[in-house]
């Protein structure tokens, strides 16, 4: 800093020369380079306007033998939003994380870092609206259907590497799309074309989920043959007075892999051809009120969809199916409600030599109570496969410690019945007890 002697006001800016143009000119050069330039100053205060961050810490923990530390990561969401004009719209949401040395997925990697990065792109897309239609491209995720346990949900796949423990936000996978909406005065019109059809995302090897696929058995030899087709798909809703149905067609393909043996072999290795058959659908669903009372139905009619033979030897079956699902929910009051259903999967025609069941039912029950003024949430819910005889039990409590800081705490028990079929084959000791501390800015 430099020290300036008293001067009278007249002599002032005679002193120090600032009514010259250049001395001005080093100042605002200075204020520009501690401040930065307008422009920037305006652009960052409208990002920070229009952008909402999550900052999250996971630690999950194994409490059936072996005991261990599962999960211990952290990670930043960015959510932003943007009109570029009155008619075009902006959105990102994405995901960055830091897995910690004892996170299951760090000891997975070869090299066994300190620290391993991973990234989630959920959302990217341009968003124009023109009256009563809406156009988006870009990564986007699609939900359908209504229930639990949908039959229609099939659109976007999911992130099952961390199975029953990966997070709401986390768990469908975004894919490069196009999208048209038309929005009349009875009906809303969506309808979707995506090149870019991805696939679930499974559990890697070495990790904690991790189910054995035939790619990591050298007793295979795996070729992925079959190119992803575009996937197409239509949907109509309408609004009534007491509730919405909605009708559906689409052409998709399959979201889980399925191998097929092929008859020549590569030495002493059996060859396995991988694909993603793709397959057709036509539904239906519906909401309907009846005072505290919610009913959720679905109906899905899936033409060619492949099933595995039980003896290697013998052909793939192509079947159609029947799937439906059907929910309940009773609201006692604005803090209270408890919910049931139930989906099943019927194969036309079924055969002996199938693998799957004739029917593959599943049961759901759960309920919900806010307390303390809405801070604390307490959820239960009841997962049962029947054809496996498995459930598995979840329960969480999620507390609003203040407006921008939650923790939620939540533990899941696989409870299987047969230890030689479903989920008990590789989860029956997998149980976990995991915390989130979420603050949002």
């Amino acid at each position: 800093m430099v020290a300036i002697e008293e001067t009278p006001q007249e002599n002032f800016n005679e002193e120090l020369d600032l009514s010259e143009a250049d001395d001005l000119e080093i100042i605002d050069d200075l204020d520009e380079d501690e401040f930065g330039t307008e422009e920037e100053r305006t652009f960052f205060s409208a990002f920070m306007e229009n952008a909402r961050f999550s900052l999250k810490h996971e630690f999950g923990y194994g409490f059936q033998a072996p005991q261990k530390i599962v999960s211990n990561r952290s990670s930043l969401r960015l959510e932003w939003e943007s009109d570029f004009s009155e008619n075009l719209l902006f959105f990102f949401d994405g995901k960055g994380s830091i897995h910690h040395s004892n996170d299951h997925l760090t000891k997975a990697q070869n090299h066994s870092p300190e620290a391993y990065g991973t990234s989630n792109l959920r959302e990217l897309y341009l968003q124009g609206s023109y009256g009563d239609w809406s156009f988006k491209v870009g990564r986007q995720i699609v939900i359908w259907g209504e229930s639990e346990n949908s039959v229609l949900n099939e659109v976007s796949p999911q992130d099952q590497s961390e199975v029953y423990f990966t997070s709401l936000e986390d768990s469908r996978i975004g894919q490069n799309l196009i999208r048209i909406n038309y929005f009349s005065s009875q009906w809303d019109w969506d309808m979707f074309v995506n090149p870019d059809s991805q696939t679930n995302k499974l559990p890697e090897e070495h990790t904690e989920y991790y189910i054995p696929l035939p790619e990591n058995d050298t007793d295979y030899d795996v070729h992925e043959t079959m190119p992803f087709q575009t996937e197409v798909g239509f949907h109509v809703k309408r609004n009534v007075e007491s509730g919405d149905f909605a009708f559906y067609a689409a052409k998709l393909n399959e979201n889980q892999p399925f191998y097929q043996q092929k008859s020549e072999q590569i030495g002493n290795k059996t060859i396995l051809e991988k694909t993603y058959p793709n397959y057709q659908m036509f539904g239906m669903s519906g909401n309907l009120n009846f005072g505290n009372t919610l009913l959720k139905t679905e109906l899905a009619h899936k033409s060619k969809k492949w099933f595995a033979a039980k003896h290697s030897t013998d052909v793939v079956f192509k079947k159609n199916t029947i799937d439906m699902a059907l929910d309940l929910e009773y609201q006692f009051n604005d803090h209270a409600n408890i919910y049931a259903g139930v989906s099943d999967q019927h194969i036309l025609g079924w055969e002996e030599g199938i693998q799957e069941s004739e029917d593959s039912v599943k049961y759901f029950l759960g309920g919900n109570q806010s307390i303390y003024n809405q801070t604390l949430d307490l959820d239960y819910i009841l997962n049962y496969d029947h054809q496996n005889a498995s459930a598995v039990y979840r329960l969480s409590i999620k507390n609003k410690i203040m407006d921008d800081l939650n923790l939620d705490v939540s533990t899941v028990y696989f409870d299987p019945t047969d230890l030689q079929k479903g989920s008990g084959m590789y989860f029956q000791n997998k149980s976990r007890i995991t915390a989130n501390l979420t603050y949002y800015f």
